[in-house]
């Protein structure tokens, strides 16, 4: 086992169920051509959507931007009680307390589960608790997107505009590997993770390479 694998492995135990299958486990078949190519573009593109994800800043976000990067996915929204101001203040420390090489292939995103024909409301949020220099960037989307969010972490829609308290890191593969949840976020053993995810360039699923016979 690689140094460190037992550790995440460990992480890995207990992650909620997506209701729906790992992409790393399903067959490539004649319909799957829009199938989404990891865990991660599952849940920004369900089933191949090719709808835009547009951030705060009004840049979209695309499947290349993402890719060989450690992604922190969390929920918030603007109605949301003092947990997601806490949570999003967490992240964005998290963010900014990593070393410099890990803090840029890492991506913070954090889902908003408005309405997002209320822009206003999540921006003044933003600005009321991490500012316009963050590194987190803030997605939204349609009202499809957001029920198909909803249906694969299993949360019940009557909760909502609470978002789930999930907070979701994927591998530099997409793949995803730990799952936290709970407030206030553990910033301390976050700090830890990232870094220790991104020493694996192929994934957690990545074959263990072959060793060496001694002569």
């Amino acid at each position: 086992m690689w140094p460190g694998l037992k550790y995440v492995a460990a992480l890995v135990v207990g992650l909620p169920l997506w209701g729906i299958p790992s992409t790393a486990s399903v067959e490539p078949t004649a319909s799957s051509a829009a199938r989404a190519s990891s865990d991660l573009d599952a849940l920004l593109w369900p089933a191949g959507d090719p709808a835009r994800r547009i951030d705060q800043r009004g840049v979209a976000l695309n499947p290349a931007d993402l890719r060989d990067r450690v992604v922190v996915v969390a929920f918030v929204a603007a109605d949301c009680s003092i947990v997601c101001v806490t949570r999003t203040l967490d992240l964005d420390r998290v963010a900014k307390a990593l070393p410099g090489a890990v803090r840029d292939r890492a991506a913070f995103l954090a889902i908003s589960l408005d309405d997002g024909r209320d822009a206003g409301r999540l921006r003044a949020f933003i600005d009321g608790t991490v500012g316009a220099e963050t590194r987190l960037r803030f997605l939204t989307g349609d009202a499809a997107w957001k029920a198909a969010l909803v249906a694969m972490l299993r949360y019940p829609a009557a909760s909502l505009p609470e978002p789930p308290p999930q907070v979701m890191v994927f591998d530099r593969r997409g793949g995803i590997a730990m799952s936290y949840g709970g407030d206030p976020i553990d910033r301390p053993r976050l700090e830890r993770d990232i870094p220790l995810l991104d020493s694996f360039v192929q994934g957690l699923d990545a074959p263990k390479p072959a060793s060496r016979q001694p002569l």
